[in-house]
């Protein structure tokens, strides 16, 4: 049986999969194996991570999936700032071609107000603008999803007796 911490990776995408709420235990499964192959998990193992996964609050989870302007407040952006995080969204899928999540929106927002976003001028390098914001908003995104996913699945913990049992 695979180590947890040759897991992770799996873990993840098994996490997201099932945030998405349109994937069951099976079609999680089917996704893994195709992609992972001979080392993917067994469904027993995917089954007691969805148990896991269910500890997960659903405010927090609901952060990842598509971005929505009724769900500002879960956010944590106030509602007299909605069409500016309905502007950024709409940029970010124009830069990107994706789709952004709330979370994505929400680093987005708090990256705007700590850069010149709102000064502008036509004379500035508005792709490379946004290529750095997008970019600095999916860096905290990621490193804030990874946060949220090792504290709730206790995977420091995880690791270091993994490292233990070596």
């Amino acid at each position: 049986m695979p180590k947890i911490k040759e897991n992770i990776d799996q873990m993840k995408e098994a996490y997201q999969m099932w945030g998405e709420r349109i994937h069951t235990q099976k079609t999680i499964l089917r996704e893994l194996e195709a992609k992972y192959r001979r080392t993917a998990v067994s469904s027993r193992t995917i089954s007691r991570w969805i148990k896991e996964f269910n500890s997960v609050s659903f405010r927090e989870s609901e952060q990842d999936n598509k971005y929505e302007w009724r769900s500002l407040s879960k956010y944590e952006i106030p509602w007299q700032d909605g069409k500016l995080a309905n502007y950024l969204n709409s940029e970010y899928h124009h830069q990107t071609g994706t789709m952004a999540t709330g979370r994505q929106v929400k680093w987005l927002w708090r990256a705007w107000h700590a850069s010149d976003g709102a000064n502008l001028t036509p004379g500035d390098d508005i792709k490379r603008y946004w290529t750095n914001l997008i970019k600095q908003a999916n860096d905290e995104t990621e490193r804030e999803q990874n946060s949220t996913f090792y504290y709730y699945f206790n995977m420091k913990r995880r690791i270091s007796e993994d490292s233990n049992e070596s």
